[in-house]
């Protein structure tokens, strides 16, 4: 609710805890801050973005994945476009790159390239920029595995 009201940047640690209804020390208990919250929630997105990255994807699955985000797209398109994408894309990077080998570029480099690329697609298409069938999305996306 809180991300429909008003932008990313604007929303506090302790706007969350009063709409969580939970004590300060019980988030900074499990949380680090908003950010940490942001990234749970976007996890179920992130993971087959990431498999789709790696050349282990479930088409299926990141098909859904994307079906749902298009359901959301007033939403996600925020997102995207506040300092929480930027967030989103480094998360991305980070999962994409735990699962590359260094060979022959690091995996450093092809997790940041390869997020990036993923993350612009997305927006494009939410944004309406780069329309086409979500099918279609599903498949650059799994092509962007042959990043190098």
């Amino acid at each position: 609710q809180l991300r429909v009201e008003r932008r990313y940047e604007a929303i506090r640690v302790t706007d969350l805890i009063a709409a969580a209804n939970m004590g300060r020390a019980t988030f900074y208990e499990h949380l680090r801050g908003k950010d940490d919250v942001l990234l749970a929630a976007m996890e179920p997105v992130l993971q087959p973005m990431a498999r789709a990255a790696l050349g282990r994807p479930v088409e299926a699955h990141l098909r859904a994945t994307l079906d749902h985000v298009w359901q959301h797209r007033s939403v996600g398109r925020i997102i995207l476009d506040s300092s929480a994408g930027r967030k989103l894309q480094r998360r991305l990077a980070d999962m994409i790159a735990a699962g590359l080998d260094d060979a022959p570029v690091p995996g450093a480099i092809r997790g940041a390239a390869i997020a990036a690329a993923q993350i612009a697609m997305l927006r494009l298409w939410l944004g309406g920029t780069a329309p086409c069938p979500a099918q279609a999305l599903v498949r650059q996306m799994m092509a962007c595995a042959r990043i190098a």
